[in-house]
């Protein structure tokens, strides 16, 4: 199965359009845990609802993936210790309860079909948490590719590979994802 990821960055809704047409999406699913943007409002959950399928691309929210998580009150703190970035932990050991599985069961079954990117707002996949999904989705027999754009519009889709950027990933034999410190 494959699955794209892309980010909203400071594009124009025309520049958006091209970088996903360019892939030949079919569905957007906005993974970002408040779906809007104050310096663009094009980018908020409301108007994309709107100008994308005219524009002949499906929207979904998908809040169950969404970042900005706290601190776990259930996942030791050193089952992802190999994060320095705090978000990057907590959403690490996010990763790993019910409502993040039964997101990405759902995102998984929508993809199965149709041509989906993951949405965020940061450019490219290593400052966000579309890595994380990345990793998991790709440790687990998916095929991940980042849209970005590069110079003169030109788009590039770039294959991920889990553990180029950030912490090293880990699969535990139950599909979940980790990321020990190694350097004990």
């Amino acid at each position: 199965m494959e699955i794209y990821t892309v980010g909203h960055s400071t594009h124009t809704k025309e520049a958006f359009l091209k970088l996903l047409h360019d892939a030949n999406i079919e569905l957007l699913a906005d993974v970002r845990a408040f779906p809007g943007s104050r310096k663009f409002p094009h980018f908020h959950e409301d108007r994309m609802r709107e100008w994308l399928p005219e524009g002949g691309i499906e929207y979904e929210h998908f809040r169950k993936l969404g970042g900005r998580r706290n601190k776990s009150k259930v996942i030791d703190d050193d089952v992802n210790d190999a994060w320095n970035n705090r978000s990057f932990h907590n959403y690490a050991d996010y990763t790993l309860q019910p409502e993040f599985q039964a997101g990405l069961d759902e995102l998984k079954e929508l993809a199965s079909s149709k041509k989906v990117a993951i949405c965020c707002s940061e450019r490219h996949p290593a400052r966000c948490h579309r890595l994380l999904i990345s990793n998991w989705l790709a440790l687990n027999g998916w095929t991940v590719k980042h849209i970005l754009d590069g110079p003169k519009e030109e788009t590039i889709i770039e294959e991920h590979e889990p553990g180029k950027w950030g912490a090293p990933p880990h699969l535990n034999t139950d599909g979940t994802v980790v990321y020990h410190n190694t350097e004990e």
